[in-house]
Parts: C-alpha cells; sequence; structure tokens
C-alpha cells in the first residue's frame, strides 16, 4: 500500500487538467468501508479476547458473527466500484463471513479484507499512471509488437 501511495504521489502532479475530475471520483478513499470494517474488527476481536463490549452483553458468539459481517461487508465494497457486484456480494460475503466466523479463521478474514485493498490501490495506481503518462501505453505496444517477429 505504501509503494502505491508512493507511486501515486509522483504521478498524480502529470495528471492532464482535463482528466482530473474522473482521477478524484476514483481516488477518492472509501471512509465507509474502511470504517465499517475497522468495526467489524473490532467486534470480531472483542468476541474472541471476551472484552468490551461483548463482556457486558455476554454473547460473544452473536457479537463476533456481527463483527464478521460488517467485515464481509466491507470487503465486498472495497473490492468493486460497480453498484449491482456490490449489492450482489455484499449479502453473500456478509452470511459468508458470519458463518464461517472462528478463532480459527478470523485472520484469514481480515486477510481477505486486505488483499480486497490492495487491489484497489493497485487499481488506483495504474489508473493514475495511465493518466499521468498517456503516451507510454503505446510506446510499450510498438516495442511488444516489435519483438514477436
Amino acid at each position: 500500500l505504501a509503494l502505491c501511495a508512493s507511486v501515486i504521489a509522483a504521478a498524480a502532479p502529470r495528471i492532464p487538467a482535463d482528466a482530473l475530475p474522473t482521477w478524484l471520483a476514483h481516488s477518492r478513499p472509501a471512509w465507509t468501508h474502511v470504517l465499517t470494517a475497522a468495526a467489524g474488527m473490532f467486534l470480531m476481536r472483542a468476541a474472541l479476547t471476551l472484552s468490551t463490549p461483548v463482556d457486558l452483553i455476554d454473547m460473544p458468539g452473536i457479537a463476533g458473527s456481527l463483527g464478521a459481517a460488517l467485515l464481509g461487508i466491507a470487503t465486498a465494497l472495497t473490492a468493486s466500484r460497480n453498484r449491482t457486484i456490490r449489492a450482489i456480494t455484499a449479502p453473500g460475503l456478509a452470511i459468508g463471513y458470519a458463518l464461517v466466523f472462528s478463532y480459527d479463521t478470523s485472520s484469514a478474514l481480515i486477510v481477505g479484507y486486505l488483499i480486497a485493498l490492495t487491489c484497489w490501490s493497485i487499481r488506483l495506481t495504474a489508473h493514475t499512471l495511465r493518466l499521468a503518462l498517456p503516451h507510454t501505453g503505446t510506446a510499450l505496444r510498438r516495442l511488444t509488437e516489435g519483438t514477436k517477429s
């Protein structure tokens, strides 16, 4: 993620002014998704360690499953920009994450979210580089087409 952020910071000043609104729409951070994931991880951790707020309600299974469902929703929202795909995958991942939540699977669920977040970052980096360096793509295509013969 840090490497992607560094590349974006270096390439963003080269983006043409007419392409900035599109790039800004793509680069807008998904704070609601991050907050949903953080709340889910908090509830999962609280359920596994029996700490606050789970110790107050005395239902660690429900709190952990709710946290896993929130993490599944955040994963679906982060993985795609298409609303239809989000609407289909969010309930499926929420139910799936809630069903498989346990001490052994909690790390895997968090890694799944981190993979989705990394893919989002890589997509944003690629989009930034395409806008900042538009002629590089044609030069690379010419170079690769020339080596095939």
